[in-house]
């Protein structure tokens, strides 16, 4: 029985990482015909998806598909707001977690009242961290950094573009933000463009990660 050299089994993978990146970049280009010839809900719903299946892939075995898909936005997204935070959205995230939790229940009391006042804009972790740790104890605040991801900008394209694409019918075509800004701007809409570009970077980032290290993803799930 004849048997495969190393080296000549690790470019044979090799070989396979590079056909795979070259078929997934063949797939988003084609995104941009889709849209462009009229099926744009088939082409968000489509974008979401690459991004939540590359997210899960490069962050593996963190199990949690949306704070994956908010990781990969923030890292490797072409969009720098993807890291700014929306009061009334991460109050609401906390809110969620205050339903059935005192602790939290307990936090979200003593800064829903701040979050409120502060709508209008987006912030970023530290804007976000010096309004909140007057009115936290230590713990509390660190407990609340854990979660601040869940108020991003990543968060909302989450929120309003993945879970309706895969649970729904679809999102609408170009979410926008009245009445709030980003440093003194309109904030971008959430539209198809976005979408796409965010998921070249993240899909480069990918082959890089498996190029590199001669793994899929970086790990090889293992």
């Amino acid at each position: 029985m004849t048997t495969i050299p190393d080296d000549e089994n690790l470019q044979a993978k090799v070989n396979f990482i590079k056909a795979f990146f070259d078929d997934l970049d063949n797939r988003i280009a084609f995104l941009g015909d889709l849209y462009t010839s009229g099926r744009r809900d088939e082409a968000r719903v489509l974008s979401s998806c690459y991004i939540d299946g590359l997210a899960s892939a490069l962050y593996w075995p963190e199990e949690r598909n949306n704070f994956n898909f908010v990781r990969a936005l923030k890292e490797y997204g072409s969009e720098e707001i993807f890291r700014y935070i929306h009061p009334k959205m991460l109050e609401d995230a906390l809110l969620k977690k205050a339903a059935n939790n005192s602790k939290w229940k307990n936090i979200s009391q003593k800064i829903s009242p701040t979050l409120q006042k502060a709508r209008g804009r987006f912030y970023d972790e530290q804007e976000i961290t010096n309004l909140l740790s007057p009115l936290l104890n230590k713990s509390e605040m660190g407990d609340v950094q854990k979660e601040l991801w869940r108020g991003t900008f990543a968060a909302i394209v989450y929120s309003q573009v993945r879970i309706p694409a895969v649970h729904g019918f679809g999102p609408p075509d170009g979410i926008t933000f009245d009445k709030t800004t980003f440093k003194g701007q309109q904030v971008p809409a959430i539209e198809f463009t976005m979408l796409k570009n965010s998921l070249k970077r993240i899909a480069g980032a990918a082959r890089g990660e498996s190029l590199n290290s001669k793994k899929w993803f970086g790990h090889d799930y293992e």
